[in-house]
Order: structure tokens, then C-alpha cells, then sequence
């Protein structure tokens, strides 16, 4: 072996035989709202943004032509930053708590005819953009087991809309009065006998740009 090669080679076995350097942990900043719990189905838990409130006009036929996104109309304490044909994102001061968002947000669905709201979330401790960003709807998914009654598992619980998911045995959604009710009803649903599962449905929102 001639002396380069020989000095190469020293050279690569050295630094083959050094300890990998240890790579520095990302620290996560500590959550700046509420969190909660969604189980769907392994247990993730979720920041609620008590800052921003997303109304959505999808659920109105008139909306692709109306343009209602566009013309969103804000209210004290809540001002219009995005917008699309049939949603709109509002960011809202002076909220405190859960229940502060949720008064919020029902008066500026109020204000904005046809829409229904959402509120959002986050991945906790990871910086706010899209990827980590979740809109928490009314709706929640529910998995029974084999032959079990939708109908008598809902008894006296306060849900409507019932229908089935296409292709799903036994998948069920049910809506909810409102977001935060929805993992309220989630949790006693899973409760209950005959059922494998349920959770508040989610949905991710990108605007185009």
C-alpha cells in the first residue's frame, strides 16, 4: 500500500472509531392555551388556540357563488387576517379561557349568517403553521361493536345529526352543539357499552396563496 493510501485509510478508521457527537433535543416551548385530549384512536393531546376562531360556509349551497369568505364581517375583539371563497380566519383578543373563545366565536357566527365555526388547534410546544394546525369541529366519530343500537348508545345524551360512514361497519358520526361540546360528548360516549371508540373529527385547512 503506498503512503497516501496508507494515510487515508489511518485517516477513515479514525474517524469511523470516533463516538458519534450527540445531537442537540429540540426543546419544545410550553403550550400558551388550554389542551385537550383527543383520542382517535391512540391518545394525542392538542393546544386550543384561544387567539384565532375559523368560521366555514361550506354547508351552504350558495356559498362557491356568494363568495361569503370574502366578505366576512368582524366584530369587537375579533378582526378578519385570511380568507377564502368559503372560510374566513379571525384573530380574537381579550379571550381568557375556553368559555371565552366559545362566546366569541358564537357571536361572530352571529354576525356571519350561514356560517358554522371552528376552533383551532395546535401541536403542543412546536411552532403554529399549517403542518401543526387542526380545526376542532362539532362532529364526532363513533366505532360500535357488532349489532349495537346508534340510537340507544346516544340515549340521553345531547347529540343529533346522526348518520352512518359509507363503508365503514358499524362507523357512525354524530354532530355535537358546538366544538368544545363535542369532546365532552366523545369522552362519555367512550364510556358506554357497545362502543370501540369516538373521538371529535378534525380537519386541517390551507389556504391557497
Amino acid at each position: 500500500m503506498s503512503p497516501i493510501r496508507l494515510v487515508v485509510f489511518l485517516a477513515a478508521c479514525l474517524l469511523a472509531a470516533e463516538p458519534a457527537l450527540a445531537q442537540p433535543k429540540i426543546k419544545k416551548a410550553p403550550p400558551a392555551g388550554p389542551l385537550i385530549t383527543i383520542h382517535a384512536p391512540h391518545s394525542e393531546q392538542f393546544e386550543v388556540a384561544l387567539d384565532e376562531v375559523e368560521l366555514d360556509w361550506s354547508g351552504d349551497p350558495t356559498a362557491k357563488s356568494a363568495a361569503p369568505g370574502h366578505y366576512a364581517t368582524a366584530i369587537a375583539g375579533a378582526a378578519v387576517v385570511d380568507t377564502d371563497v368559503q372560510r374566513a380566519t379571525f384573530r380574537v383578543s381579550g379571550i381568557f379561557d375556553q368559555a371565552d373563545l366559545s362566546a366569541r366565536a358564537k357571536a361572530l357566527q352571529a354576525a356571519n349568517p350561514g356560517a358554522d365555526y371552528y376552533l383551532v388547534l395546535y401541536e403542543p410546544g412546536r411552532p403554529r403553521t399549517k403542518a401543526t394546525r387542526r380545526l376542532l369541529t362539532r362532529e364526532v366519530a363513533m366505532l360500535l361493536d357488532p349489532g349495537t343500537s346508534p340510537q340507544g348508545v346516544l340515549a340521553g345524551l345531547p347529540g343529533g345529526g346522526l348518520r352512518a360512514v359509507p363503508g365503514v361497519a358499524d362507523g357512525y358520526v354524530v354532530e355535537a352543539a358546538e366544538p368544545l361540546a363535542a369532546v365532552e360528548l366523545a369522552d362519555e360516549l367512550r364510556q358506554r357499552g357497545g362502543v370501540r371508540n369516538a373521538y371529535p373529527l378534525l380537519k386541517r385547512q390551507q389556504f391557497p396563496r
